[in-house]
């Protein structure tokens, strides 16, 4: 099981590095178009220097690696390498795919969504890429009272205003937080993807009965939560049950078939770990 896991994670970052590598070459990079971090770096080095973009990847990454480290938890420090020198892999592999360049807003949408499909798929595993990132971590240190998030918001911000005074184009810092508004919005959408579930409070005077039909028709756990109905003043039990979205339809329709008066209430949980979900 450790094996399969191992190699999965490793999968993940490897394909999220083909994504994120696609994204910036064909779509971000010919428009000069980043979403922040060491590709904006890397999108003014190559326009201005001609450096390539696995070169800035690698050489930048090594030396906030070296910075932040420490900052970085022991079971992510392997795989943020991995992640770190594979994507300088695939930078350098698909640099010479044909660049979109046609439609501005096009290439900014296909281009942030891939980048960050890519990101969200290294996050999912607990590793990371590089980049803003370790720079975020190193900051933290200097300002605590800022979150790590929004100073890796910051840091992005810098740079992708800097990027568009250097191309001497505001279209260009336009788009770019576009572009990044779009790829924080899609990691979040990966990073979390298998992990949505509803959680589904139940009221009702049958409940060993419904309790029973979810144990075995459901094969869910169930909770009962004690508690007093203040206007009725009597003492009863809630039962508290977490299902997959596909389940819930099924579920209430099983509960009202019990009991027509039942009183539900349905909510979101953003992650459950445990069994029958995501492994802990």
């Amino acid at each position: 099981m450790k094996t399969k896991r191992i190699v999965k994670d490793y999968f993940l970052i490897a394909l999220g590095s083909v994504f994120l590598a696609i994204g910036l070459n064909m779509f971000l990079v010919p428009c000069k178009i980043s979403s922040g971090g060491i590709s904006s770096i890397g999108t003014v080095l190559l326009y201005k220097m001609n450096i390539p973009m696995s070169v800035t990847n690698i050489v930048f990454n090594a030396l906030l690696f070296i910075l932040g480290y420490k900052y970085v938890g022991k079971n992510s420090i392997f795989k943020t390498i991995v992640g770190i020198v594979t994507l300088s892999l695939f930078l350098e592999i698909t640099k010479s795919l044909p660049g979109f360049g046609e439609d501005l807003f096009i290439a900014t949408v296909i281009g942030g969504a891939l980048v960050g499909t890519g990101v969200g798929f290294v996050v999912r595993v607990e590793a990371s890429t590089g980049g803003s990132d370790f720079a975020g971590l190193i900051l933290k240190k200097f300002f605590p009272h800022i979150s790590v998030a929004n100073l890796i918001l910051i840091i992005d911000s810098i740079i992708i205003i800097f990027a568009g005074i250097i191309f001497g184009d505001y279209m260009i810092t336009f788009y770019s937080a576009i572009a990044m508004f779009i790829a924080s919005k899609a990691t979040d959408a990966i990073a979390a993807m298998g992990d949505e579930a509803k959680s589904i409070y139940i009221m009702s005077s049958h409940n060993n009965e419904i309790s029973e039909m979810i144990m075995k028709d459901f094969e869910r756990g169930i909770t009962g939560i004690y508690s007093k109905g203040l206007y009725s003043g009597s003492d009863s039990m809630m039962l508290l049950c977490v299902v997959s979205p596909k389940q819930l339809p099924r579920l209430i329709h099983k509960v009202k078939e019990i009991d027509k008066s039942a009183f539900i209430i349905v909510s979101e949980a953003r992650e459950v770990l445990g069994e029958g979900f995501k492994e802990i």
